[in-house]
């Protein structure tokens, strides 16, 4: 007995060295297995008195196991086992067995209160055949099992199962014996000796450095990631992750749910939050701190854990250049600052512009123009110059919003071409941002196509032409010199650029990435320049520039001129000047066009007059043009509209039935001049 427990306890200190030293953060376990053993055969090499002992009886023993958890699902474990088999029809007689070695079992919960294990080990068996305490045959001999239970767990550390086994302890010829095993397992887990936790750990893997831009990202984008632990006793199942941050969340932002966790399974979690706006209210960095909940379950028993975590937003106004498309974030066309500006000014452009030149060339002229008039002022950012973080991607750029540009009166080049930006989108002009090396071009199409475009400028070399559309680019940076020199000075930094230059970002299409983040209701109007002074801006840039364009295209005129102008030609320099507004030099050349019986001028000096408002001398002209030609539609709606404009709206809707006779669609879009008469009509 001395020897066999010797051996015993040689076998428990070698086999809990091995597996316990391959896992961290263990569970260990005590099994304790009261069995019956049921006999299947034995060895014809046990005799007594030269007789084979063919049978043995009913026997009892005592295994006792140590255990530990590895991988959520495999216990290596050391077994020792008293064994007692009396012998068939001896008197006093029984086979002593104690058993020493190793085994693997695989674990599975399949409900919370239940548990099964198959299992499988092996190791020496020290077997004794005695009669009456007298040891008539020893030695030792290896021995093998197989057991399974399913129990009951009446807490995370304690359960009782039922057990089925089957052994064989192998002799020279055959098996010593052979038999199934019986019982009742006690499950006590050993949680002082483990990993020392319980319930669930948090460790920070990321932490949250976030821009107040794009707080509203934080619901698809993780702010942070942590890595859950199950430090609990058991398995933990229904796991539901949520993270919340007092007034700047909205509501708890769901992050993860888990089905089951076993004991030590860790998981990575992304962490995700409902922030809102008030983050725009930092004009610093700040720290904050957020609550990770976790909810789960213990078995059947309802828990929940809550950690803290600490998130830093950068100032409202931090941005990092490695995506363009950033600049969307700061164009609003609802930012109520800007409207009440630039819907002022594009009040003053509608009443002046002229009709024959592009519209959103003019819109653009007068906003340009007006910001220029309102005092704004380029001014390099001290502490992060554009030229410096836009070369430099891994440098937080400050940008400012529009309105505070408008505010402070002063920006460096992002922030007044975002400025400029968004007072053309808010008055539904569209806008693109290049954000070249240098400085920052705004642009902004003409309502006119490529085609038409090449057609009617001289200059092409100052537009961008893009897939059809026209863009007018702006150098931001250069607003006290004008809108003419901005231009000129964007289309020459535009053409300067390398090869792979970057490209035009559309704002509609930043803002598919970078929603528009007005700030937060500020305290300040912007002071609206004097009309006059707006005025006397836009009709000198218009101007100039329908001058410029006038120039050259006479010229190619008067340079196909002979001896005398013609007719012809005289109608040709008129229509150059009025199509930029030269309506007295247009008048000039059309009347000279006429008296060489010219009929066209006649249709275009009343165009002119229609266009300046002296509707009487409009009709005039446009009946005298049409007793020349008595079908042209174009010359009949003409003077309906001018009867219409003189309050004759009988004559209008009689005039208006004609064209409509000629060309209904065309009649269509003038349905207007019938809707006098026909009011009338209702009312008799």
């Amino acid at each position: 007995m001395a020897r066999t427990a010797l051996r015993s306890c040689l076998v428990f200190l070698v086999a809990s060295s091995f597996p316990f030293s391959l896992f961290s953060s263990p569970q260990f376990g005590l099994r304790v297995d009261p069995v019956v053993l049921v006999p299947t055969g034995n060895s014809s090499g046990l005799q007594k008195n030269g007789q084979s002992l063919d049978n043995y009886a009913l026997g009892y023993g005592l295994d006792l196991a140590a255990d530990m958890t590895a991988l959520s699902f495999l216990s290596p474990y050391v077994h020792l086992g008293i064994h007692s088999i009396p012998l068939n029809g001896v008197s006093g007689s029984s086979l002593q067995m104690e058993q020493g070695g190793l085994g693997l079992a695989a674990f599975f919960n399949p409900f919370p209160r239940m548990v099964t294990s198959l299992g499988l080990g092996g190791g020496l068996s020290y077997a004794a055949l005695s009669s009456n305490s007298n040891t008539t045959v020893s030695g030792l001999a290896p021995y093998w099992r197989a057991h399974s239970e399913v129990g009951y767990r009446f807490t995370p550390s304690f359960s009782i199962s039922g057990l089925a086994g089957y052994s064989e302890t192998l002799g020279t010829q055959s098996a010593v014996f052979k038999g199934f095993s019986l019982g009742l397992r006690f499950n006590i887990g050993l949680d002082f000796l483990g990993s020392g936790g319980s319930g669930v750990d948090l460790e920070t893997l990321h932490d949250g450095n976030l821009f107040p831009i794009t707080y509203y990202k934080s619901e698809k984008v993780p702010v942070a990631s942590v890595k859950l632990v199950n430090n609990d006793a058991a398995e933990i199942r229904d796991v539901k992750v949520s993270f919340t941050s007092g007034v700047y969340t909205s509501r708890p932002a769901d992050c993860g749910r888990y089905a089951i966790l076993q004991h030590n399974e860790s998981v990575e979690v992304p962490i995700y939050a409902n922030f809102n706006d008030k983050v725009l209210g930092f004009t610093e960095n700040t720290k904050i701190q957020g609550e990770i909940r976790i909810d789960y379950k213990t078995l059947d028993a309802d828990r929940s854990e809550t950690k803290v975590i600490t998130v830093v937003f950068n100032n409202r106004n931090a941005a990092l250049w490695t995506d363009p498309r950033v600049v969307g974030a700061f164009v609003s066309p609802q930012d109520p600052v800007m409207l009440e500006l630039s819907k002022y000014i594009a009040g003053l452009v509608r009443v002046r512009a002229i009709p024959e030149i592009d519209k959103s060339l003019q819109y653009g002229m007068g906003i340009f123009e007006g910001l220029r008039v309102y005092g704004l002022l380029w001014g390099a950012d001290p502490s992060a110059p554009y030229t410096t973080v836009r070369n430099d991607a891994s440098k937080l750029a400050y940008i400012q919003y529009p309105a505070q540009t408008l505010s402070y009166k002063s920006g460096d080049s992002d922030s007044l071409a975002l400025t400029i930006a968004e007072a053309l989108e808010s008055i539904a002009v569209p806008v693109a941002i290049a954000a070249l090396p240098e400085d920052v071009i705004v642009a902004f199409p003409l309502e006119m196509g490529e085609a038409q475009a090449r057609a009617t400028y001289s200059n092409l070399k100052n537009f961008i032409f893009d897939s059809g559309t026209v863009w007018v680019p702006l150098r931001a940076s250069w607003i006290r010199d004008g809108f003419l020199r901005a231009w000129q000075g964007g289309a020459d930094l535009w053409r300067s650029q390398p090869a792979g230059r970057p490209q035009l970002i559309r704002i509609e299409d930043a803002w598919k990435e970078y929603s528009p983040i007005p700030l937060p209701a500020i305290e300040f109007k912007p002071v609206k320049p004097p009309e006059e002074a707006i005025n006397q801006a836009f009709d000198s840039v218009v101007g100039r520039f329908a001058l410029a364009e006038v120039e050259p295209k006479v010229q190619r005129i008067l340079s196909q001129v002979k001896d005398e102008m013609t007719g012809s030609q005289r109608n040709n320099l008129g229509i150059v000047y009025a199509q930029y507004g030269f309506y007295e030099k247009a008048t000039e050349q059309f009347e000279k066009a006429v008296a060489l019986d010219y009929v066209p001028s006649v249709i275009n000096l009343a165009n002119i007059a229609f266009i300046r408002k002296d509707f009487a001398h409009a009709a005039e002209g446009f009946e005298k043009a049409l007793s020349v030609n008595p079908g042209n539609k174009n010359v009949l709606l003409s003077l309906a509209r001018s009867r219409y404009e003189l309050g004759d709206y009988g004559a209008a809707n009689d005039l208006f039935l004609r064209v409509k006779a000629i060309d209904p669609a065309l009649a269509e879009r003038f349905s207007y001049l019938a809707g006098k008469v026909e009011d009338e009509r209702s009312k008799g």
